[in-house]
């Protein structure tokens, strides 16, 4: 899956990242120390690659997701591309 930062950039999003989002999405904005340890180094990852947004507080660190990402299913973009590749 990727996530589409702005109209020319976008980034990849691995399972266990979407798998991360889909559990946290209704709980954002959410605070490091309500997330899972396990959970914490995709977090961090996510917000290294600007899908989610890391405000830093006296004790802790406050994650929200950006409001600007827009979700995209890589299946389709890769089909539209080998499609034009074979009518060439």
């Amino acid at each position: 899956m990727f996530a589409k930062l702005s109209r020319y950039a976008r980034v990849y999003i691995t399972k266990s990242q979407v798998q991360f989002l889909d559990k946290y999405k209704p709980k954002f904005p959410i605070k490091q120390s309500e997330v899972d340890v396990e959970d914490i180094e995709v977090a961090r990852q996510l917000s290294a690659k600007s899908v989610l947004v890391r405000k830093k507080l006296d004790a802790d660190t406050l994650y929200n997701l950006n409001k600007n990402i827009r979700f995209e299913n890589d299946a389709q973009d890769r089909t539209r591309k080998t499609n034009k590749g074979l009518q060439s």
